[in-house]
């Protein structure tokens, strides 16, 4: 049984050695290009972009009004938010950013629908909302009472 594990791991060195010697020899074989289904993301905590968004609407739902944004995302694991720039006093027209956060490493680049609502109290101005994405911008007046 010993000489028959020691012909078999000579055996296994002679083939995995002359494979060796025959892949150095020949130059390596050229992958044509293709766009890859996985993509890194930088950054260790992952990246924050404006991303597009494709229509904006103002609801009233429950006695409150909704702020509706939708579109599409790049990536299938991309989280959508709403970021407002911090201002001293209100604004006419609140700026208000849509941001895709991919927050780990691989991205899958499925376009996916996103739909965001969210109450529009904190993102008025006295006269509106500015939604700007990552092509464009958008302003809505405020409902009137």
């Amino acid at each position: 049984m010993g000489r028959q594990l020691g012909r078999l791991a000579a055996s296994l060195m002679v083939l995995l050695g002359a494979g060796a010697l025959n892949a150095a020899a020949e130059p390596l074989p050229v992958k044509p290009p293709s766009q890859s289904l996985v993509q890194p993301a930088w950054g260790l905590t992952g990246s924050c972009d404006p991303i597009d968004f494709d229509s904006v609407k103002i609801e009233r739902e429950r006695g409150a009004y909704q702020l509706t944004i939708t579109g599409i995302k790049p990536y299938t694991n991309m989280e959508v938010s709403l970021n407002s720039e911090p201002y001293d006093r209100k604004p006419a027209y609140l700026r208000t950013m849509v941001v895709g956060c991919v927050k780990n490493f691989i991205v899958v680049p499925l376009e996916t629908p996103y739909y965001l609502t969210v109450p529009l109290a904190p993102l008025m101005g006295t006269k509106g909302v500015e939604i700007v994405g990552a092509s464009g911008s958008v302003r809505r007046n405020a409902p009137r009472r």
